[in-house]
Order: structure tokens, then C-alpha cells, then sequence
């Protein structure tokens, strides 16, 4: 559901799920109680449970892309001081690459 479709209740829902302070999780005890913290009511249960879900799917891919990230930099180092061992073995040899 895009933002722009949702109620500025359910905007207003969605914010303070950020602001309750409980680590997320698909639990029901967790959807309870972040329910409980915000005010939503029962009928609101399944949109709450929505948007949890979503928070923790986020939060895997940027975790997924940071770690893609950071290992691409490490093996981009790599790749530069590997570079820079060729030139010097070259170099004694005569070889300017």
C-alpha cells in the first residue's frame, strides 16, 4: 500500500509504530503490544500487522545491501592492491603497465 493511499489515520498509525520503542517482530505479543502503545484499535490490528512486517522486510534488505556493499569495497581493495603488486613486479622486469 503506498503512502499516498493511506488515511492520515493509518499515517498517523505507521509514524508512531517508529516512535513506540519495541523491538519489531511478527509475534502476536509484539502486535499487541505495539497496539496497545499507539492506540490502535482492534479493527486496526491487520494493518498494524502489515506495516510491522514491512518495517522488518526493509530493514533485511538494507542489512542485505549494506553487507553487499561493504563486501563489493572490500573486493574492490583488493583488486587495487592487487593491481598495484602487478606494476611493481613490472616494473623491476622493465615493464611499464
Amino acid at each position: 500500500m503506498a503512502w499516498n493511499d493511506l488515511t492520515n489515520r493509518q499515517k498517523a498509525l505507521d509514524r508512531a509504530i517508529d516512535q513506540c520503542g519495541v523491538k519489531l517482530d511478527l509475534s502476536e505479543k509484539c502486535e499487541t503490544k505495539v497496539m496497545r502503545l499507539i492506540g490502535a484499535r482492534e479493527e486496526e490490528r491487520l494493518f498494524i500487522r502489515e506495516r510491522i512486517a514491512l518495517r522488518i522486510r526493509t530493514n533485511q534488505l538494507l542489512d542485505k545491501t549494506d553487507r553487499f556493499i561493504s563486501e563489493t569495497e572490500q573486493m574492490l581493495d583488493s583488486f587495487e592492491k592487487d593491481d598495484s603488486k602487478w606494476r611493481r613486479m613490472g616494473r623491476k622486469l622493465g615493464f611499464n603497465f
